[in-house]
């Protein structure tokens, strides 16, 4: 629900001065058949909801809100300054360690979004259209990942700095889709 609703808003937000204005997704399904197809704003609407939605799951999962997924603790190597000393780990906690996962989400967000297209068969090129557009709301939320991190240490030294990895928020990347998929 939340993903939905985030969509609807940055579909509102970029449209607000635009004669179509996302008004008739309002009181309809976003992800319904009903919604306009084979246009520019289709586009748009088609991978704002992918990454509205892999987003809406990345965060629940990194909060905890969901059981099937959590946050992502594989994360090696050396941290974002390039210090040799310095290792990336896994700490705990959110805040700490505990980085945003994507994966879940974006699995989540082809399972839901990506299923109806290829039931059409792949030899549709609304679909084939369709599927691309999901694709790069997938791929713009991935693009927009950041390192974090702390340093921890005797008086203030890095000794070893605990990063991770967060996704900022949605709008950047929605802005990013916009020009992309409409044009200006």
């Amino acid at each position: 629900k939340r993903g939905a609703e985030l969509a609807l808003l940055e579909c509102q937000r970029h449209f607000h001065s635009r004669r179509w204005n996302c008004s008739t997704l309002q009181g309809l399904q976003l992800f319904s058949t009903a919604t306009i197809q084979g246009t520019r704003e289709s586009a748009f609407i088609h991978a704002i909801s992918t990454a509205s939605i892999a987003f809406a799951v990345t965060r629940a999962c990194s909060h905890g809100e969901l059981h099937q997924c959590g946050c992502d603790r594989k994360i090696r190597g050396v941290s974002p300054e390039g210090e040799g000393r310095s290792r990336w780990q896994g700490a705990g906690g959110r805040g700490e360690g505990c980085s945003d996962n994507p994966s879940y989400g974006i699995a989540f967000s082809q399972a839901f979004l990506d299923s109806p297209e290829r039931s059409r068969g792949v030899s549709s090129s609304r679909a084939l259209v369709n599927l691309h557009s999901n694709e790069a709301g997938r791929k713009a939320l991935l693009a927009h990942m950041k390192v974090e991190g702390k340093c921890q240490g005797v008086s203030g030294s890095c000794e070893v700095r605990t990063c991770w990895k967060v996704m900022p928020p949605f709008r950047p990347g929605a802005t990013e889709l916009y020009p992309r998929r409409v044009g200006s």
